[in-house]
C-alpha cells in the first residue's frame, strides 16, 4: 500500500480520519494524499463578475490555512503528505480523484446522518462507500491507537474483489 487517500472537511470527524490514515501510512512506509473538495458552484467558476471570483480565493484561502494546521500535526511527521484542492461539490468525484493519484485506500471521516437524511439522502461516506473502486475504511472516534482486530468484508464474490480483499488484509 504506497498511497492513502483522505477526503477532508476540516472537521473533528476528518481529522479523526487522518489520524488513522497516519498510524497506516507510517506502518507502511504510505504517502498521503489530502484532497477538500471546495464545494465550488460551477457558476462560481464560469462567471465573469468580479465578486465571484472574490468568493472563490477567499475560499481557497480559507482551504490553505486548514491545511497548514493539520500539517502541524505531531502524528504526521515523517509522512509524505500530498494536497489537493478540487472545485467538486459531489462526493461520487472522489473515485476519479483517488484513482488520478493511483490510492491504494480510502480512509474518510464520518459522523453518521441519521433520520429523514440519510433515508432520502444518504452520507456523503455512505456514497463513497458504495462507489469506490478501492476499499474505503470510516472513522467514526478518534482512534490514536488504530488497531483492527476484527473486520467484515462485504462481497458478491466476484474475481473483481480478490484485490480489494488482498489490500484489506495487508492493512491489518
Amino acid at each position: 500500500m504506497k498511497t492513502i487517500f483522505v477526503p477532508v472537511d476540516f472537521s473533528k470527524y476528518s481529522e479523526n480520519a487522518l489520524e488513522v490514515a497516519a498510524g497506516i501510512a507510517k506502518k507502511h512506509g504510505s504517502r498521503i494524499i489530502l484532497v477538500h473538495m471546495l464545494g465550488i458552484a460551477n457558476s462560481y467558476l464560469t462567471k465573469d463578475q468580479q465578486q465571484e471570483v472574490f468568493n472563490v480565493m477567499y475560499y481557497i484561502k480559507i482551504a490553505e490555512q486548514h491545511f497548514k494546521e493539520l500539517r502541524k500535526k505531531e502524528y504526521l511527521k515523517g509522512i509524505e503528505v500530498v494536497e489537493v484542492m478540487k472545485p467538486y461539490r459531489i462526493f461520487s468525484e472522489i473515485n476519479t480523484i483517488a484513482a488520478e493519484h493511483d490510492s491504494d485506500l480510502i480512509v474518510m471521516g464520518s459522523h453518521g446522518a441519521t433520520g429523514v437524511k440519510e433515508v432520502f439522502i444518504g452520507s456523503n461516506t455512505e456514497k463513497v462507500v458504495r462507489t469506490a473502486d478501492i476499499p474505503v475504511l470510516v472513522i467514526k472516534e478518534r482512534s490514536p491507537d488504530f488497531y483492527i482486530d476484527k473486520a467484515v468484508f462485504v462481497t458478491d464474490f466476484h474475481n473483481s474483489n480478490q484485490d480489494s480483499f488482498g489490500t484489506i488484509l495487508k492493512t491489518v
